[in-house]
């Protein structure tokens, strides 16, 4: 039962870290995406968000990847 365990644990914890580094590769589009419509004067009250939105899915994504 331990064995089980403890395998399982290693499959979770490389789920988890494919899984935020994936979310790390979205948010760094997100990201870029945000900042060229922060580029363009009249799409900043957009651009500003998508970046906020950005900041929060990094932050997700070094929580899955067990980053401190």
């Amino acid at each position: 039962m331990r064995l089980i365990r403890g395998l399982l644990d290693v499959v979770l914890g490389i789920l988890t870290a494919v899984l935020g580094t994936v979310l790390g590769i979205v948010a760094a589009v997100v990201w870029l995406v945000g900042g060229i419509l922060c580029v363009t004067i009249l799409l900043i009250p957009l651009g500003l968000p998508v970046m906020r939105l950005a900041r929060r899915l990094f932050t997700l994504a070094g929580k899955l990847m067990h980053l401190p």
